[in-house]
């Protein structure tokens, strides 16, 4: 369920981030399939990492709503310079279960 993300879900928190809508990624203007950090804010601490579908969604879960993070996309291929959004505050207008709901209707 959580393929393309390499950090394990701390289920103590129901804040997200999420490239839905304008906020997917893209490259050269398509949607695109890149490397996703989410570091603190404050301390640059690497606390997630996920990749992108190659239709530009991505989701982080499990995240402190009281914790701003920087968000980066960087990448892999080396065609593009990355590209930053600092001091997120993650959302918390959906649930875990509705998380990973949305997060399985971008797989299809």
């Amino acid at each position: 369920m959580y393929s393309k993300s390499y950090t394990q879900i701390n289920t103590n928190y129901t804040g997200y981030i999420a490239g839905r809508d304008d906020g997917i990624v893209t490259a050269t203007g398509k949607p695109a399939s890149r490397h996703i950090y989410l570091f603190n804010a404050d301390t640059l601490q690497v606390i997630q990492r996920v990749t992108s579908l190659d239709n530009g969604h991505y989701i982080f879960m499990g995240l402190n709503t009281s914790q701003e993070v920087l968000v980066m996309v960087r990448d892999h291929k080396r065609e593009l310079e990355p590209f930053a959004w600092d001091y997120v505050a993650p959302a918390n207008d959906l649930s875990l279960d509705e998380q990973q709901a949305l997060w399985r209707s971008w797989q299809t």
